[in-house]
């Protein structure tokens, strides 16, 4: 767990570090989403535990996350980060995941 959490808030470390304009961010959120799919479970208390300013950037990958999880679960997990962080605009991202399971 230890590895994965380094490898994850490298990632996002880098990703805070972009210009809004840097093709380099579309690889940065392949390796988020490649990283967090591999284990729903373990990317629900990651999100859960992480910081506002983390979840800011890690926003940016929830519609990717909602494609590939799938799952109420998660669904659940984007309501809690919701009501925890009212500042964080996430409306769209549960939109999306509810979509996702629905099709």
């Amino acid at each position: 767990m230890v590895d994965f959490l380094r490898k994850v808030n490298s990632l996002v470390q880098k990703r805070v570090n972009l210009h809004p304009d840097d093709p380099a961010i579309q690889l940065i959120w392949h390796e988020l989403v490649s990283l967090l799919k591999s284990n729903e479970e373990r990317a629900i208390a990651f999100l859960e535990q992480s910081k506002e300013t983390e979840l800011y950037w890690l926003c940016e990958i929830f519609e990717d996350l909602s494609a590939e999880f799938l799952s109420r679960a998660f669904i659940h997990c984007l309501l809690e980060l919701q009501k925890k962080y009212p500042d964080l605009d996430m409306e769209q991202d549960i939109e999306y995941a509810i979509q996702s399971i629905e099709e």
